[in-house]
């Protein structure tokens, strides 16, 4: 399964359920939500200062579910 980012401009403010390690020189990840709906936060670069960019949204089992495959290596 693939994840397509897009650009954070959808929230002003979420609250982060879940989150990887940023002290490596890959990604990290932060699962969210706001409002009702979840979402995978990626953050690249500087950890000082991150692009940062959003998946689609989810309900919360599905985000769940696409969470545990992140980690699991079986989602990109």
């Amino acid at each position: 399964m693939q994840l397509f980012w897009h650009p954070a401009q959808r929230f002003e403010r979420c609250r982060v359920a879940a989150w990887t390690c940023a002290d490596h020189d890959g990604p990290w990840y932060e699962l969210c939500h706001s409002g009702g709906q979840w979402f995978i936060q990626a953050m690249r670069g500087d950890p000082l200062k991150p692009t940062i960019l959003h998946s689609r949204t989810w309900r919360e089992d599905e985000a769940q579910r696409i969470w545990a495959a992140l980690l699991f290596g079986a989602v990109r």
